[in-house]
């Protein structure tokens, strides 16, 4: 059985939390958040897809100590779909409002 670890937990709530005061008002409706949770997800996507080509071709990836391209990416894909978690709970508790 998956569940979901602290940590994970920790880090969603963070975002959402984090959400500046402008946009913490409802969604006028599901479409919107239906929209803004689409947003969220094809930045994943996009990241997904080329974000570790683009990790590895950037110029400070060839410094001496520069960290790993692999894990930029990774980092970089974690807030993603931390950011669609994030979205997706907020329709969630919306609905149960």
């Amino acid at each position: 059985m998956i569940t979901l670890q602290e940590f994970t937990i920790r880090i969603i709530k963070d975002e959402m939390e984090s959400i500046p005061k402008k946009y913490q008002k409802p969604f006028n409706s599901m479409h919107e958040g239906l929209a803004v949770l689409r947003e969220e997800y094809v930045e994943l996507e996009n990241e997904i897809f080329f974000g570790e080509k683009k990790a590895k071709e950037h110029p400070y990836t060839k410094e001496p100590g520069a960290l790993d391209p692999k894990e930029i990416w990774k980092a970089k894909v974690r807030q993603e779909a931390v950011q669609v978690a994030a979205m997706a709970a907020r329709i969630i508790q919306e609905l149960t409002v």
